[in-house]
């Protein structure tokens, strides 16, 4: 029978990082340590187990049966530590935990803090980055990242991220109160001057790739990074948008649809790194920000007239 007296917490802090990762080398930069120190740890859990845990494969390493089984009780084992240290007096006079730190479009950002600020919640230092495309992902999986809100995108198996649905939009023709009424003919839409928004320097939308396969593309008069700013653009100057219909709702732009022959679709998605998922606190706030997109959004400015 295995004696608890020899048993050290890092070895399950350890157990729990690899588990999660599917990979030495990420668990031992996700906790810090260095790939020897997890391997010793790794290795000492073994010799009390009597099992491998873990084998190599062309991923990194696979779970044996013996890991799948007690990862369920180390999990647990670990929340309930988690859980009772988080009731000590003691702890409510720490300092907050490292900044959460979120990659989206700034029109989503105040339904974020609404969600992670909100009273009994975590104690949050929320910072908002708009990273570029090509590098969010990567940036998530070193480190640099916590969260990031885009498009969906493919996810490899040995990135040690996780890929949660948010929503299914569609793009749409948005404007203000600098344009009187949208284009009703696909004409009328290439012709008309647009604010485009991105935060990339290259590279198309979804709508302008579809365009392209029938040798057409937008009348661009301006880009900006932010839909907050393209929004007073919008109430300023006589220029459309082409947005998804959530972005529009949400800055409070009227709507019209594309003037093509079948919507373009979108779909949003949330990633975060796999470490978050024992994380209680973490693993809360992601169920509450899948529900608070999936629910109508409320415009955060109002038309003007």
């Amino acid at each position: 029978m295995l004696d608890l007296r020899e048993l050290d917490l890092n070895m399950l802090l350890a157990f729990d990082a690899i588990y999660a990762q599917l990979s030495i080398t990420r668990a031992a930069a996700v906790m810090g340590l260095s790939q020897p120190a997890m391997s010793n740890a790794l290795r000492r859990l073994r010799n009390l187990c009597g099992d491998p845990l873990f084998v190599k494969s062309h991923l990194g390493v696979t779970p044996t049966l013996a890991a799948h089984r007690l990862s369920e009780h180390v999990r647990g084992a670990l929340d309930g530590l988690r859980e009772g240290l988080s009731q000590m007096p003691a702890m409510h006079h720490q300092e907050p935990q490292r900044p959460l730190r979120i990659s989206c479009l700034d029109c989503f950002q105040p339904l974020l803090l609404d969600i992670l600020l909100a009273p009994g919640e975590q104690e949050w230092q929320v910072r908002f980055y708009q990273s570029r495309r090509r590098d969010a992902l990567q940036e998530l999986g070193n480190g640099k990242l916590d969260l990031l809100i885009d498009i969906d995108q493919q996810v490899s198996l040995q990135s040690g991220l996780r890929k949660l649905p948010l929503l299914n939009d569609h793009y749409v023709f948005a404007y203000g109160a600098g344009l009187e009424q949208p284009p009703r003919t696909l004409a009328d839409y290439l012709r008309l001057p647009q604010v485009q928004v991105s935060s990339r320097r290259e590279g198309l939308s979804p709508v302008d790739l579809e365009l392209g396969l029938k040798g057409m593309r937008r009348n661009i008069a301006t880009t900006v990074q932010s839909p907050l700013a393209a929004r007073l653009i919008a109430d300023r100057q006589p220029l459309g948008l082409t947005l998804p219909s959530r972005v529009a709702t949400v800055l409070g732009l009227r709507q019209a649809p594309l003037p093509l022959e079948r919507p373009v679709p979108l779909e949003l998605c949330l990633y975060v790194e796999n470490h978050y998922r024992f994380e209680r606190g973490m693993e809360r706030a992601l169920a509450q920000i899948q529900k608070a997109f999936a629910e109508r959004p409320q415009p955060l400015m109002q038309r003007e007239a």
